[in-house]
């Protein structure tokens, strides 16, 4: 089971009021919430498909802003 958590930097960006309402924002301001999560879980709190979660997740992912355990 994969479970997701921000970085440091992720975590500085979840505060920022300044951003759009896209699937990727809303994995950073859910998981900044849950703290850590499934992409069930996720996709439980934002309200959006799995399958865009997982879209999201690998973005976030290789942009460094969260990370897989």
């Amino acid at each position: 089971m994969k479970i997701y958590q921000l970085t440091q930097l992720g975590h500085r960006l979840a505060r920022s009021t300044s951003t759009p309402n896209t699937s990727n924002w809303r994995v950073i301001y859910a998981l900044d919430r849950l703290e850590q999560a499934t992409p069930d879980q996720i996709a439980l709190q934002t309200g959006i498909e799995e399958g865009e979660v997982m879209g999201a997740l690998g973005t976030l992912r290789r942009k460094g802003l969260i990370t897989e355990r």
